[in-house]
C-alpha cells in the first residue's frame, strides 16, 4: 500500500514537472531554472509539484527503513526526509528570478535547493548498488543513475557563469531522472 503510493506520488511529481514547463510559454524550456516556474502564472502548478515530492520522499524514506532484505543504510531515511523539508522551503520562498536583485527568500530558495539535490544524490549513490542486486528494475536503476550522475555533475558545471546559459537543460537531466529513479525504486518496493 505504501509502495503504492509512493509510487503515484512520483508518478504525478513527474507528470507536475511535465505539466508547468508546456504551459508557461514565458520562459524557454532550457534556458530557466525549473524554480523559475514557481514565479508567474504556473507557481500553483510548481507548488503542487514541490508538495507531491514532499510527501512522496517519506513515504519511501519509510520503505526503505522498513526493508530488511537487503537491509540499507539507515542515512537513507534520513537523506530523504531532508529532502522533504528542503522541498517544503524550495515552495515556500519563490526563487529570485535572473536579473532581479536577491532576496532573502531568494537565497533560501537556493540553499533548500542545495540540500534536496545533495541528498537526492547521496540516496541515489547509496541505494543504487543494493537495488541493482535485488531489484526486478536493476538494470533499469543502474542506467538511470548514470544519467542522474551525469545531470549532477552537469548542474555543478553550469553555475558557472560561462556555462550558465545551458544551466536550464542540465538541471532538467537531473531532476527528471532523479524523479524516475524514485519512481522505479517505489516500483520495486511494491513488488514490479
Amino acid at each position: 500500500m505504501i509502495a503504492t503510493l509512493a509510487a503515484g506520488f512520483f508518478g504525478l511529481d513527474i507528470l507536475l514537472l511535465l505539466s508547468f514547463q508546456l504551459l508557461n510559454r514565458d520562459y524557454g524550456l532550457f534556458g530557466h531554472a525549473v524554480s523559475d516556474y514557481g514565479v508567474g502564472r504556473t507557481a500553483g502548478l510548481f507548488r503542487a509539484y514541490v508538495t507531491v515530492g514532499s510527501l512522496a520522499a517519506p513515504l519511501l524514506g519509510y520503505l526503505f527503513w522498513q526493508s530488511q532484505d537487503p537491509v540499507y543504510p539507515r542515512a537513507i531515511p534520513v537523506y530523504l526526509a531532508l529532502m522533504a523539508a528542503a522541498r517544503v522551503v524550495v515552495g515556500l520562498y519563490p526563487n529570485d528570478l535572473r536579473g532581479q536583485p536577491r532576496t532573502p527568500a531568494g537565497h533560501a530558495h537556493h540553499a533548500a535547493t542545495l540540500v534536496a539535490f545533495t541528498t537526492a544524490y547521496l540516496t541515489i549513490a547509496e541505494a543504487t548498488p543494493l537495488l541493482v542486486a535485488t531489484s526486478p528494475l536493476g538494470e533499469v536503476l543502474e542506467w538511470v543513475k548514470h544519467c542522474f550522475s551525469l545531470g549532477f555533475f552537469a548542474v555543478v558545471l553550469t553555475i558557472s557563469p560561462q556555462l550558465r546559459p545551458w544551466f536550464g537543460l542540465a538541471e532538467r537531466v537531473f531532476l527528471y531522472s532523479c524523479a524516475l529513479w524514485f519512481l522505479c525504486v517505489a516500483l520495486s518496493f511494491g513488488g514490479v
